[in-house]
């Protein structure tokens, strides 16, 4: 990617790594952004789908990202493969020095984060990892109102995250565990709606009733209390499935009043009989719920690499990519604070406690350092 600003009729050139949904969301939307972008590369191991999508988009297909890192014509990489790849195709993409839109995570290890960040700093590139909740129309009413100071002093974020249905056992296997692949999405809800603040302490209970997940050493409901400096308390209950569908709330309490984001139904029609108030269902799953934001977000982007490099909102974005390594210190702390049966303190050797519980555990599952 050339520095300074992009010449405005200019369409950017795309390598999509990663055709699963996720990946089947960016490419509705680069459908729908074909004035702004073009597909060049599809990326996937799976040579079947790659072929078919670069025989309806005219792109190249391959198994590997090194072509399109090689390739001039490319301005934009999105990641979206499986979670485990995530680490390794951003930093090769940034030193490539290709603007980078990459689901989440970046990594499930603060060290690695920090490295990605600095690599995109370094030469100096857009960078965005993906949350698309700070996309949801829903949200961002809330956020707004909220940043008015409406409800006065902020003193209670509550969230609640329940996924519907269950993922794909594949899935899960490689997501990293609860607390890195769902959780997450919460942490940084709190530190965006707070205003950028760390938790000084954290704790967390759950279980496990599905006997998969529990073979993978994960469990699949939690709820997390978390401390702030401020005063602030915040707290999330999660769970991996929801047999009434995908709930997504979100409630703010201050000293002057409250703001809530409900969860959305699949309709605001409302049936009213002599036997009661029936009220529509929730949405089914996040591609419902979601649809719009993913939409949102990488067009977003797509205007931020349009932008230029040396525009105020490339420059903002740089600062807003430091809240990565904190979120996902925020998580390790949670997901230690369940293991070890104690509140964690965010100020703890969080490696020191890591090889407490690895420890406890065969050589074989114990985490990465």
């Amino acid at each position: 990617m050339e520095s300074g600003k992009l010449e405005g009729e200019k369409r950017l050139g795309v390598s999509l790594v990663g055709l699963g949904r996720s990946g089947h969301f960016h490419l509705a939307s680069i459908k729908n952004l074909s004035e702004l972008v073009e597909l060049k590369w599809c990326v996937d191991t799976n040579e079947e789908v790659s072929s078919k999508v670069a025989k309806e988009f005219g792109c190249k297909a391959s198994k590997s990202i090194d072509g399109s890192l090689e390739d001039k014509s490319v301005d934009i990489v999105i990641i979206a493969s499986t979670t485990d790849t995530h680490f390794p195709f951003i930093t090769r993409s940034l030193a490539a020095k290709k603007a980078v839109f990459a689901e989440k995570p970046i990594s499930h290890t603060v060290s690695e984060v920090e490295e990605a960040i600095q690599i995109a700093l370094k030469n100096n590139v857009p960078f965005v990892c993906g949350y698309q909740r700070r996309c949801d129309s829903q949200f961002r009413t809330l956020k707004d109102q909220l940043d008015t100071g409406v409800i006065g002093e902020l003193k209670m974020i509550k969230s609640c995250s329940r996924d519907n249905p269950v993922p794909p056992i594949e899935y899960l296997r490689t997501s990293g565990g609860i607390f890195q692949d769902m959780l997450i999405h919460d942490f940084d809800m709190q530190e965006w709606l707070s205003g950028g603040q760390v938790p000084e302490s954290v704790l967390s209970v759950g279980h496990c009733y599905d006997k998969r997940i529990e073979e993978m050493d994960d469990i699949d409901i939690v709820a997390v209390l978390l401390k702030y400096k401020s005063g602030l308390i915040t707290t999330i209950d999660t769970s991996r499935d929801a047999s009434y569908g995908y709930d997504q709330r979100v409630e703010a309490f201050g000293s002057k009043g409250m703001l809530t984001a409900k969860n959305e139904t699949t309709s605001q029609v409302e049936l009213a009989t002599v036997d009661g108030h029936l009220m529509p269902p929730a949405k089914w799953s996040f591609p419902q719920r979601y649809n719009h934001a993913y939409a949102v977000e990488l067009s977003e982007f797509v205007a931020l690499v349009k932008a230029g490099v040396e525009s105020e909102a490339h420059k903002l974005e740089q600062k807003e990519m430091m809240r990565h390594p904190k979120i996902v210190r925020t998580a390790t702390a949670a997901e230690l604070s369940y293991k070890l049966g104690r509140q964690v303190m965010l100020s703890e050797d969080l490696d020191k406690l890591q090889k407490e519980v690895d420890d406890k555990l065969p050589p074989h599952k114990r985490a990465r350092h």
